[in-house]
């Protein structure tokens, strides 16, 4: 029978994963920051000044070096733990924003795109732990809703970077300077506040910190205690032996090849549905959907949008399940992209419905697509291989993402016109829709170890 949680238990699960979900904000900030510096940086009478095809690796280099972290980050979450997982991925972001911020004038290209591959390192490496992290600490009824703060996290980012932006628009080495100072605070929140996850340390056999970790986390009798760390541990073999084998042949396990091929599925369309295109060329999205708004103006609205929408779907999941979330999601970015694209191609034309448009697709990006696949990679793979299992997934996730922001360019000089990319993003999301509806499976109010056992068990 589960536990009951105390106010004082549910303050601290909701305080860790706060801090645990604040490692995601300069994911966030390095997201959004070739959309506030690239005006600046293409200006043709600026004295750094990029030409097209440095601008394009501009934008498009950190995710390049994200899938590095991303692969670092897995053996790192596995064998070093959670905690020093979420220390360790301040470091790069704090090295890339001040390299940035002190990048000489007229600009060094390659010290511009050093700063850039830092962050992006950055990036990967806080992909996984505090998915994981909140998914292992917080109660089962909770747990819904603080998986999605890592995503909010990066929304926050975003949201930050495009108010700097708005408020500091010639001066991208302050915004660097300024985002510098958020891995800096997070770390030391990190050492003071954070404590090991019980279920990582459970699977390394270490009980006794397993339990004083359970005990500071979750209201638990010293009989419910034993029962909650024997739950914890990997799933066990007939005859009371558990199965030890290399992690990589680990992967080979149903529950994790399963989980593994469906968010890698998920993670595929999210990237060429074209979500983080719309927050990485969000200054030259809003140009080209000619929205008639000033467009670092509506670069914040958008931010503004995606954060309400995102803290909205945190406490959405504690009623709603992970698949009807995913249909609206798709279903909403199909509509709103195929219907920005018609709307381009209308001689009479209505102002506000392009702006209306974007917000509407990135309300519908942030409830499932920009938000769930995160969410889930805290959820659907077994304890043994998640640092491996998750770094995998989010290294293929930013290499389509790198793929998709770099194609971005070509893909308006291909159609001749950005009606035509619209539409190739409103047909991808649709075959998304239909992938989700088929593959997707529901996670929402079972135990993790429920998770596991469903993929084990699955035909």
């Amino acid at each position: 029978m589960e536990p009951e949680k105390t106010g004082r238990h549910l303050f601290r699960q909701l305080l860790v994963s706060l801090v645990a979900a604040s490692s995601t904000f300069s994911s966030g900030m390095s997201l959004g920051y070739s959309a506030i510096a690239l005006p600046e940086l293409q200006r043709a009478n600026s004295t750094d000044y990029l030409n097209p095809d440095q601008a394009s690796w501009f934008a498009s280099i950190a995710s390049i070096a994200t899938p590095l972290g991303c692969l670092l980050c897995g053996p790192l979450l596995d064998k070093f733990g959670r905690r020093i997982a979420l220390l360790a991925l301040n470091a790069p972001f704090l090295l890339g924003w001040f390299t940035l911020a002190l990048t000489p004038s007229p600009t060094n290209v390659p010290l511009l795109y050093l700063g850039r591959v830092l962050t992006g390192l950055g990036t990967g490496m806080a992909s996984i732990p505090g998915c994981v992290y909140i998914a292992e600490i917080s109660d089962q009824r909770l747990r819904g809703m603080l998986v999605t703060w890592p995503s909010i996290g990066i929304s926050v980012g975003i949201l930050i970077v495009y108010v700097l932006g708005a408020i500091l628009p010639d001066s991208w080495r302050l915004v660097a300077a300024i985002c510098g100072t958020f891995p800096l605070a997070v770390g030391l929140a990190s050492i003071f506040l954070l404590y090991e996850s019980p279920v990582w340390l459970a699977s390394k056999g270490r009980d006794k910190e397993a339990e004083r970790s359970l005990t500071w986390l979750s209201k638990v009798t010293p009989e419910q205690i034993q029962i909650e760390l024997n739950n914890m541990k990997p799933e066990r073999t007939s005859g009371n032996k558990t199965t030890s084998r290399p992690q990589l042949a680990s992967l080979l396990m149903p529950q994790a090849w399963k989980p593994l091929l469906i968010l890698n599925g998920y993670f595929f369309f999210q990237q060429f549905s074209g979500i983080y295109v719309v927050v990485y060329y969000a200054v030259d999205i809003i140009r080209q959907a000619e929205v008639t708004m000033d467009a670092y103006v509506a670069t914040v609205l958008l931010g503004v949008v995606q954060l309400v929408a995102g803290i909205a779907v945190s406490f959405a999941l504690t009623r709603c399940g992970r698949r009807p979330m995913s249909l609206l999601s798709g279903v909403g970015m199909t509509l709103c992209m195929v219907g920005l694209a018609v709307y381009l191609q209308l001689e009479a034309k209505i102002a506000s419905i392009p702006l209306i448009l974007l917000v509407v697709y990135v309300v519908a990006g942030a409830i499932g697509f920009h938000t769930l696949p995160w969410a889930m990679l805290g959820e659907m793979y077994p304890a043994q291989v998640k640092g491996l299992a998750g770094g995998i997934t989010t290294c293929l996730a930013y290499l389509f993402s790198f793929a998709a922001l770099k194609m971005y360019p070509y893909l308006l000089i291909m159609f001749g016109t950005s009606q035509g990319v619209f539409y190739l993003y409103g047909v991808v999301s649709l075959i998304a829709t239909v992938f989700v509806l088929l593959y997707l499976t529901e996670t929402h109010r079972k135990t993790l170890q429920q998770i596991e056992h469903e993929f084990l068990h699955m035909p």
